[in-house]
């Protein structure tokens, strides 16, 4: 029988509310670990401040992490000492709600950058319009891995990364590009070098591009 008394109804759906308090995951994927490498990866969460305490408790429910990494608190840390890809599930609960969310950790390598070419030569005419620009290939054993390129003594030189990270996975293209501008004003004719260095966060390389342009007089 429905229930006309108003205040049955409001304590009803405060009662409703409260045990549906939603709580979830923000985390939905994890950064890869590298093998031997200090790993911290933060698993983030959210409530919807219906409860009357945020206080969020994590654990594992299912699978099993890599030897040395370890749930403490709110994040993933530690050395990870084996390679694989380690499924796990993590479950999320306060005094009002409770979530769950399956996770992979991949423990790799380092990754390793490549470039093309392996060498830059221009050549610049006193007078002539700018050389045309140069474009780096850059590739990784990584998908979507970030990386920083700049150049030593080289005020002549402008580079412009196109998306500044590896193709992500699936991705139609094999690599990004870098855009490499010489810009020879008040240059004196004679010979500059400089050398194109890239990096990544823990990368087992850093690969390096020598670059020479030829100032020429007119």
């Amino acid at each position: 029988m429905w229930c006309s008394n108003p205040i049955w109804v409001l304590l009803a759906l405060g009662a409703g509310q409260l045990a549906a308090a939603p709580l979830e995951f923000r985390t939905r994927e994890l950064p890869r670990a590298v093998f031997g490498a200090a790993y911290h990866a933060i698993l983030q969460t959210q409530v919807d401040g219906r409860c009357p305490t945020s206080d969020v408790l994590l654990e594992i429910a299912g699978g099993s992490l890599p030897r040395g990494i370890e749930l403490a608190g709110d994040a993933l840390t530690g050395i990870p000492k084996e390679f694989g890809v380690f499924r796990i599930r993590i479950r999320a609960a306060n005094p009002c709600a409770g979530a769950v969310e399956d996770l992979a950790l991949e423990v790799t390598g380092k990754p390793i950058l490549r470039v093309t070419p392996e060498e830059l030569v221009l050549e610049y005419r006193e007078g002539d319009p700018l050389p045309k620009p140069q474009v780096i290939l850059v590739s990784g054993s990584w998908a979507d891995l970030a990386y920083a390129v700049r150049a030593t003594n080289a005020p002549w030189l402008r580079l412009r990364a196109n998306l500044g990270a590896t193709p992500y996975a699936g991705s139609p293209y094999a690599a990004d590009s870098v855009t490499v501008q010489v810009m020879p004003d008040g240059l004196a004719p004679g010979v500059y070098r400089s050398v194109m260095s890239f990096s990544t966060d823990l990368g087992a390389n850093a690969p390096q591009i020598p670059v020479t342009l030829k100032v020429l007089p007119k």
